[in-house]
């Protein structure tokens, strides 16, 4: 597994396409946004130590020959424009790491102050203009009052984000009629 820490979720939006090049087979992305959200709930031993950032990438290369891919991790971070670069070879750490977006995910729809509603879901850019389309869609949030906790499969360009849209709400009647 490679951890890599960027200023923004968008600016690890911004690599993605200079990291396809070695062949990652999940490549996940989330920001402070859902950190926050599982320290919450879980604690902060849920989360433990991050790479330096408020928006993260983890990536997991696989193959035949660990030296091989061992060589790929260190080649990634290398290239990565990213803040920070961690490659994790310990199994229970990037079990943790992994268990992040996970529980973020299942924590989206109940974490913000209102509730957040699927509908969202599965937005998809191609990765080449994946950062650019998380600042346009924060922006779009942001003019219209609402937060959301997105997060997505980078490498394919896939965003998932529960939105705390309004909800309809009966209102009460008055009990008379009209003619």
């Amino acid at each position: 597994m490679v951890a890599l820490g960027y200023p923004t979720m968008p600016d690890a939006g911004d690599d993605i396409s200079n990291l396809l090049r070695f062949s990652p087979t999940a490549c996940e992305g989330l920001d402070r946004r859902i950190v926050d959200v599982v320290i919450a709930k879980n604690g902060p031993d849920s989360v433990g130590a991050l790479p330096a950032g408020d928006g993260w990438m983890f990536l997991e290369l696989v193959g035949g020959d660990a030296a091989e891919v061992r060589a790929r991790a260190d080649a990634l971070v290398g290239a990565a424009a990213a803040t920070e670069g961690w490659i994790v070879d310990d199994p229970a750490r990037a079990s943790q790491l992994w268990k992040i977006r996970a529980d973020g995910a299942g924590l989206a729809g109940v974490s913000l102050a209102k509730p957040a509603y699927g509908g969202w879901e599965d937005a998809a850019v191609p990765p080449q203009h994946l950062g650019e389309y998380l600042r346009e869609f924060d922006a779009l949030l942001e003019r219209h009052g609402l937060h959301g906790l997105p997060y997505g499969h980078f490498g394919d360009g896939c965003v998932h984000c529960r939105i705390d849209f309004p909800s309809p709400r009966p209102t009460a009647r008055s009990g008379t009629r009209s003619s």
